[in-house]
């Protein structure tokens, strides 16, 4: 089954211009620190790299992927990464989205319009009468009994119209808005990340000495590289 159309979803795609006189293994040897994280088992082809990853930790900076390979040619490194959380995210909006029809439709069925309306005057019905209109018992008036409190009515009234609260969408559309952005911003944010993480190791660059100058920059203090 082709699913080329549609693995965008859950799949990051690019590309990053290495040395023309660079191997694939000497490529490969830059970005191998990428791959070392507990987890996560890899092996290289020629040009191909494959990396697989398994209960992955949160410090892992590629955890959000499962699988995908790395193959340079003609200059280029061209990389392809599966993540099953990008596609989580994209599907429970559909999931929230049948939940909610599910629980809507149940409640139109348990409570047909001709079955509300009857409930609804029957409440309108007993509304009318307040403690205060009932008289009370002789006896329990000449005991001193207390006449009811209203306090106490407007309670009952308030439990009586949570269970009348009909089931709706706005919560299924909250949660909708929510884990869709989260893979709106997951699958532009990774993206982004990976590529500029691989493409400082090709270049040689450290990523850590690359974290420490980017914070020197932002202090306003000379990084050690500049400094010497």
């Amino acid at each position: 089954m082709n699913l080329r159309g549609i693995d965008w979803i859950w799949t990051v795609r690019g590309r990053i211009a290495v040395e023309p006189m660079q191997s694939p293994a000497g490529a490969f040897d830059k970005l191998d620190p990428m791959f070392h994280e507990k987890g996560t088992s890899y092996r290289v082809d020629g040009d191909t790299l494959s990396f697989t990853k398994k209960d992955q930790l949160p410090q892992d900076k590629m955890s959000v992927f499962d699988h995908g390979t790395l193959r340079i040619s003609d200059g280029t490194l061209r990389y392809e990464m599966t993540s099953r959380a990008l596609l989580a995210c994209f599907l429970a909006p559909a999931l929230f989205f049948g939940v909610g029809h599910i629980g809507v439709a149940i409640d139109g069925w348990r409570n047909p319009p001709e079955l509300a309306a009857a409930k609804e005057a029957a409440e309108k019905k007993r509304s009318r009468v307040k403690a205060e209109d009932v008289p009370m018992n002789p006896i329990d008036e000449f005991l001193g009994a207390a006449k009811p409190e209203k306090k106490k009515e407007d309670k009952k009234g308030d439990e009586v119209g949570k269970r009348k609260r009909k089931p709706s969408m706005t919560t299924a559309y909250v949660f909708m808005g929510i884990f869709f952005a989260l893979w709106v911003l997951g699958r532009i944010l990774e993206n982004v990340l990976i590529h500029k993480r691989m493409r400082r190791l090709l270049t040689g660059e450290s990523l850590a000495l690359a974290t420490d100058e980017q914070g020197f920059r932002q202090s306003g203090y000379p990084s050690p590289r500049q400094a010497a």
